[in-house]
């Protein structure tokens, strides 16, 4: 029985490692950099989940023939939920929450209810402005996490004072002082991780500073005060 049920196991893992052989034959002429560990099951019937990342995180759907794709918005009508957008904010929390603490500069509300995890470019006026508020966020319970993600187009010279900032032995007092003082510390020139965190910003399509990603993953763009932030938080934690 054992031993039956052991050629069983195996005949359906083989029959499923062909399926996504199929699927990745399929879609490579699409997505060159796709491999099998992109694809896993899905909880849609019938069909694989794809997670594409080059240029940025997306999910598709495949069939298991390879013979259908279903790209954009995939509604789950009972629940009323957008199951592609939850399934790219859950991958975009897992890819935040692989980058070390030690590698963001971190603004931590003595009585901590939220957390953010925010993108910003320390030339950045409506960056500057957030920073502006970071007493009141705090005090609101909201501990505020930044990431680097120089915008060189508009601000050529941001990426190396934020190596500089990433570099001093305070970060927090220098990206504070940057920000509302425009002083730029003296620091010697270390390993820092402002080039990768401005890779990851592009790939989990970040094209403006400051954003702000909440702890489900959800990303908001720009500029919002600080109760209007709150508000936006406890909706995106009622959802």
């Amino acid at each position: 029985m054992k031993k039956f049920l052991a050629i069983t196991l195996l005949l359906i893992s083989n029959y499923a490692l062909a399926d996504v052989s199929i699927v990745v034959n399929k879609l490579k002429p699409f997505f060159p950099e796709i491999q099998a560990e992109n694809i896993s099951p899905s909880q849609l019937d019938g069909y694989y989940e794809v997670i594409l990342t080059d240029p940025f995180i997306d999910v598709i759907y495949i069939s298991t023939d390879g013979k259908y794709v279903i790209q954009g918005a995939v509604t789950d009508l009972e629940l009323m939920t957008n199951i592609s957008t939850n399934r790219i904010s859950e991958i975009k929390l897992d890819i935040l929450e692989s980058i070390s603490d030690n590698d963001k500069i971190i603004f931590r509300a003595e009585e901590e209810k939220y957390v953010i995890n925010v993108f910003t470019d320390v030339d950045c006026p409506y960056c500057a402005k957030l920073h502006a508020n970071m007493k009141q966020m705090n005090g609101l319970g909201i501990t505020v996490k930044y990431l680097a993600s120089p915008l060189e187009q508009l601000h050529p010279n941001a990426q190396s004072a934020m190596e500089k900032i990433w570099c001093a032995e305070d970060k927090a007092l220098a990206i504070h002082n940057y920000k509302s003082k425009r002083q730029l510390p003296d620091s010697p020139e270390c390993i820092n991780p402002v080039a990768e965190q401005l890779a990851i910003s592009k790939q989990l399509g970040v094209n403006g500073t400051p954003s702000i990603f909440f702890e489900n993953g959800t990303n908001l763009p720009g500029y919002l005060p600080p109760n209007d932030l709150l508000n936006r938080i406890l909706q995106t934690i009622a959802q």
